[in-house]
């Protein structure tokens, strides 16, 4: 009965994340139409989703702590507003400045949504705390699905954003009225697909400096593979493979189904696999079908990275990285994910800056582009194989 009074919560959080999503890759599914409406290029617009990393490294610490302090429906409110203020900021921007401005606050949105919602859902949902964080991503990863349909279906992002608007202001009343659960004193504040195995107290253990860093640097690097090719994949169906409009965004499609599916079943695998194996595997399948896209561009190849992106690093594999950190510094969690969600946030902003340097309306640049994002898809792979070496020597 419990469960029951906190599920129009649930509903509110999912809600909030599916309008997420769609708001995370909004700017670059519209991208022609906000270059007409800002008077600028491909470059300004890699450099309006640069500034969404910035509001998120400016907020990402203070956001957790005023999630503790000033509880979860306060901050979980703060960072749905943030939301509107970004969607109505594209709405009537009418140069570059005024839309980095409203892409700050998109960054605010995902500070505060993050560390308010999942600690929310575990707060409510104890016993089936994974599966109902899981249902997070979930709930992304199908409105990215939905949203180049609903780009093809209307190409006027104003009315989109209008319609977006809406819906979020009808959530924040739902999340207002919701009962919330008691807080408790430590929570996780980002989903985990497994339970957190404590540390062996006999034989070798990990290292921060040398264990913990790595796997903070693969907080950065994970997330750049999967941030950097749903922001450009349509750039490159486009540029590259002179795909048309419609096809060229229905990449994210592809991508974003197959981390749908992703989900669940990474979700199922980690009860069965060690985290660092699957790793592994998940990055090295991500770094083949990145070389053969850069390698050999074609219609079929994109669909094919687009899928293998959307199921290897986009469905999952960032929450394995936190879990064999938790799993490494048991005593440490609250640091550790501190650290791992901000080297992630780096991503966001040091990402799309990266690309603004060097994307313009070439093919050449879009698969300069590309070549990075797979090079540090390579680093992944590299440091993973280092830590699975080290990973011998512990019982985990």
């Amino acid at each position: 009965m419990k469960r029951k009074q906190y599920l129009p919560l649930a509903l509110g959080i999912y809600i909030n994340y599916a309008i997420l999503g769609m708001a995370t890759i909004i700017v670059s599914q519209y991208g022609t139409q906000f270059q007409a409406l800002w008077h600028t290029d491909v470059k300004g617009i890699s450099t309006v989703i640069a500034m969404i990393g910035i509001g998120r490294l400016l907020t990402i610490l203070i956001a957790g702590y005023l999630s503790d302090r000033l509880g979860r429906k306060g901050t979980m409110l703060i960072g749905m507003v943030a939301q509107i203020v970004f969607l109505l900021g594209l709405f009537f921007s009418t140069n570059l400045i005024s839309a980095c401005v409203a892409a700050l606050f998109m960054g605010v949105t995902n500070s505060f949504g993050d560390t308010a919602s999942y600690p929310a859902l575990t707060d409510a949902f104890q016993d089936q705390a994974a599966s109902m964080n899981s249902l997070v991503k979930a709930a992304m990863s199908l409105a990215q699905f939905v949203l180049p349909f609903i780009v093809a279906a209307q190409p006027d992002s104003k009315v989109t954003l209008v319609a977006m608007v809406i819906i979020m202001v009808l959530d924040i009343v739902l999340i207002a009225m919701a009962a919330f659960a008691p807080q408790t004193i430590v929570k996780k504040t980002v989903a985990q697909p497994t339970q957190v195995a404590a540390t062996p107290t006999d034989g070798p253990k990990p290292s921060m400096l040398i264990d913990g860093s790595l796997l903070i640097v693969i907080g950065f690097t994970l997330s750049f593979t999967f941030y950097i090719f749903s922001q450009y994949a349509p750039n490159f169906g486009s540029t590259v493979l002179k795909l048309g409009a419609n096809s060229s965004k229905s990449l994210i499609s592809w991508y974003a189904s197959a981390s749908l599916i992703s989900v669940f079943i990474t979700s199922s695998l980690v009860t069965r696999v060690k985290p660092i194996k699957l790793i592994f595997v998940y990055t090295l399948v991500s770094f083949l079908a990145l070389l053969q896209m850069v390698m050999m561009p074609s219609a079929d190849g994109a669909r094919l990275t687009a899928v293998v992106i959307g199921f290897f690093a986009a469905g999952g594999i960032w929450q394995l990285g936190l879990t064999l950190l938790s799993q490494y510094f048991p005593a440490q969690k609250g640091k550790v994910t501190g650290y791992y969600s901000f080297a992630t946030a780096l991503t966001f902003f040091v990402g799309p800056l990266v690309s603004s340097f060097i994307i313009n309306d070439t093919a050449v640049s879009v698969l300069h582009v590309f070549q990075i994002d797979t090079a540090v898809t390579l680093l992944s792979l590299i440091i993973v194989i280092v830590l699975m070496i080290r990973n011998r020597r512990f019982s985990i």
